[in-house]
């Protein structure tokens, strides 16, 4: 599923992790490659809930300031049998 930037802000209270004291997102078995400079490629993964995913992200730097943005993101889940 593709989410537009307003999607996903109205989705986001509603999405698990949302409350305070629900579950939280573990994140483990964090990689990164520079991939050129300004640009990182992460992979990690989570746990939220009993359920597993691998996860990558695309980094670039914003401007001179220096602040980091996601500018790409995926998920898959990590069946149970973890294969």
């Amino acid at each position: 599923m593709r989410w537009t930037y307003t999607e996903m802000l109205a989705e986001l209270s509603e999405l698990g992790g949302a409350a305070e004291d629900g579950p939280r997102y573990e994140p483990s078995n964090f990689t990164g490659v520079l991939l050129a400079p300004g640009l990182v490629h992460l992979t990690y993964e989570t746990t939220f809930d009993g359920n597993r995913a691998r996860r990558s992200s695309v980094w670039r730097k914003q401007g001179t300031a220096g602040s980091w943005q996601m500018y790409y993101h995926q998920a898959t889940p990590i069946p149970p049998d973890g294969m």
